[in-house]
């Protein structure tokens, strides 16, 4: 470097010469300054996180394959030097777990560099190999990250909940089938399928979850015959994160389009779905068509649809029933009739809220126009839609779109119910529904849809044939019905 600055120095002025000279020196000096490190045996690292906690991870299909979010956690060198320090999992290539420490994956790192007053990052992952248990209960799992630092050892407890599984990886059903183990979940990678002719039906208390992409896909029928205390789940696979979700960015507990949903296809027809709770999916349940002897594609009691990346129940002139159920949180509107169809809902509540981003669709959308990206109207379609006892609510200003060529509708009854709209259809006297009055959720934010003691929903609603004696949550109803799928208690 300095037989190069000489050289350069003979063709140019002295005096600037030499202040260049100083200027190169002390650079060039001042990166050769050796790096100070700190061997005190006081100075110690500090952590964002003392125990990183895992909930049930679900055993993996192939090796390598984490079933768990990333948990992260901040490893700090408060002291005037650099420090040094190695990092290991204590059970060592045996181990559950796995490291990535600032970008290197890997189960030891030594002599890693912290720079004075600086911080790195550790992600973990869980990977559970199947624990075989025969009663299929979860598995306790354990270790913890060893820090040695200026012969000082500090560590990292890690714990997770390890869960066998019954695995389907592109697989069908074409005889009737029963699932009613509620030890193991149910956990679907890709797709399954029930084809024409066959029934899947699946009991109380049992666990169904899917891989990214994946869906259940249905030709045949399907039977969801869940129970108040026990109801049958349907959501995502990585569910690690649902009670110890401060350790990650990303709450997989509540973020729709994990996977695709429930697809109801031609032939399908008879399906039931009771006491569910449907979760995270593309949409919830589809249906690409109607049946042709009369009968309902799909009647849904008792059943909570939500955070869907559109749709909680979505047809193609379809026919549907859906009684006492909440959809609720989904990017487009939460119940869309696409080309008309026969919907009947009695005692439902449809939250228009969003608490993944904002959304313009209304909450209800009940349409038997088919438009263009221009609105002009191509086609129209038979459109039949009863919404009695109901709630229809959210943020927007208009929270209900009727879209319907009048040649084509069969009948439209709009009955007892709690709409915000501004929509002059269905604020007609004969129809008794109550407008743009607050139903007064008890916490919409945590998907709590109870009624308070002043919501505007009390006793509005009218005694049906055959009656609903029970609600959502199968509490009895009184005399005087509330709107919505719950019945306000005092």
């Amino acid at each position: 470097m300095l037989a190069l600055y000489f050289s350069f120095a003979k063709n140019i002025d002295l005096n600037s010469n030499f202040k260049l000279f100083l200027l190169l020196a002390s650079v060039y000096f001042w990166s050769c300054k050796p790096e100070t490190f700190t061997d005190n045996t006081n100075d110690k690292l500090v952590f964002s996180h003392d125990t990183i906690i895992f909930d049930t991870i679900i055993s993996q299909i192939y090796k390598g394959t984490p079933k768990s979010v990333n948990r992260q956690f901040v490893v700090k060198n408060k002291h005037s030097k650099s420090i040094k320090t190695s990092i290991k999992l204590a059970n060592g290539s045996l181990s559950t777990f796995r490291l990535n420490v600032d970008g290197e994956p890997g189960i030891q790192f030594d002599n890693i560099v912290i720079k004075p007053k600086d911080s790195i990052f550790v992600f973990v992952e869980a990977y559970a190999n199947p624990n075989h248990n025969p009663l299929g209960n979860p598995l306790i799992l354990r270790d913890s990250i060893v820090f040695l630092t200026n012969n000082n050892l500090q560590n990292i407890q890690l714990v997770a909940w390890g869960q066998d599984a019954n695995f389907f990886l592109s697989d069908s059903v074409s005889a009737n089938t029963v699932w009613s183990d509620k030890t193991k979940p149910y956990v679907i990678y890709d797709f399954f399928k029930v084809k024409e002719g066959a029934t899947l039906t699946i009991k109380e208390g049992v666990k169904v979850y899917f891989s990214p992409y994946s869906a259940m896909w249905v030709q045949g029928t399907l039977k969801v015959e869940g129970i108040n205390t026990e109801p049958v789940i349907f959501e995502g696979d990585r569910t690690s994160d649902k009670y110890s979700d401060k350790h990650t960015f990303t709450k997989y507990y509540n973020v729709p389009g994990q996977w695709f949903g429930i697809y109801l296809q031609y032939p399908s027809k008879g399906n039931t779905i009771k006491y569910a709770r449907i979760k995270n999916a593309t949409v919830g349940v589809y249906m690409d068509s109607s049946s042709f002897d009369g009968n309902a594609n799909v009647s849904i009691y008792n059943t909570f649809i939500q955070n869907m990346t559109y749709s909680a129940v979505r047809g193609t002139r379809s026919k549907v029933y859906i009684e006492n159920s909440v959809l609720a949180n989904c990017g487009s509107a939460c119940l869309y009739t696409f080309k008309g169809g026969d919907y009947n809902l009695k005692h439902i509540t449809v939250s228009g809220y969003c608490d993944f981003g904002s959304s313009n669709d209304p909450a209800l959308a009940v349409t038997n126009r088919l438009r263009n990206q221009f609105g002009q109207i191509l086609e129209t379609y038979s459109i039949a839609f009863s919404i009695i006892n109901s709630i229809v609510w959210g943020e927007l200003k208009e929270e209900v779109m009727l879209d319907i060529d009048e040649a084509k509708l069969i009948s439209l009854s709009p009955l007892n119910s709690l709409f915000k709209t501004t929509n002059g259809t269905l604020s007609q006297t004969i129809t008794e529904n109550v407008l743009n009055k607050e139903p007064k959720f008890k916490d919409y934010t945590k998907y709590n849809f109870d009624l308070d003691t002043l919501s505007h929903a009390k006793d509005i609603g009218k005694t049906l044939t055959p009656q609903i004696n029970i609600d959502y949550m199968n509490r009895l109803r009184d005399t005087k019905p509330d709107a919505g799928a719950y019945e306000r208690t005092e």
